[in-house]
């Protein structure tokens, strides 16, 4: 049996459909880009899990992750540092980024886990917003 050529491209939409329907099968494995890193908070909703090699700390790059796949990449900037004028130059997410849907920083004025004291967070997000809404 031949397929016509719009019955050929449905079918193969079709099958293809649902390894992409999680929305998150694009992205890299945490595995792959960052072996050494170690979990540093649990699930966050719409965020997952928080990886990072503790050298890197405080300012990153941290990896958000869902399903072991880096959802997102995040940096943190100290106030105090940014007060006096620090240039953050030549910053690395440590892997090949896939396309960012969006970029969101936030104030912490009691900064987060072991950093007690004001922080920005910068987050790259590679998810979809209904993706992340579902974790």
């Amino acid at each position: 049996m031949k397929l016509k050529p719009v019955a050929l491209a449905a079918a193969c939409l079709a099958l293809a459909a649902p390894a992409a329907a999680d929305g998150l099968s694009h992205l890299p494995m945490l595995t792959d880009i960052a072996p050494d890193a170690v979990a540093i908070s649990p699930h966050v909703p719409q965020m997952g899990e928080h990886w990072t090699e503790p050298a890197n700390l405080p300012l990153g790059p941290i990896y958000c992750v869902i399903d072991g796949r880096v959802v997102c990449a995040e940096f943190m900037f100290l106030a105090s540092e940014l007060a006096t004028g620090a240039d953050w130059t030549g910053v690395v997410t440590g892997m090949q980024t896939p396309p960012i849907t969006r970029i969101d920083m936030e104030y912490k004025p009691d900064g987060v886990g072991p950093f007690q004291e004001p922080l920005y967070q910068l987050h790259l997000y590679f998810a979809e917003n209904e993706v992340l809404a579902a974790h």
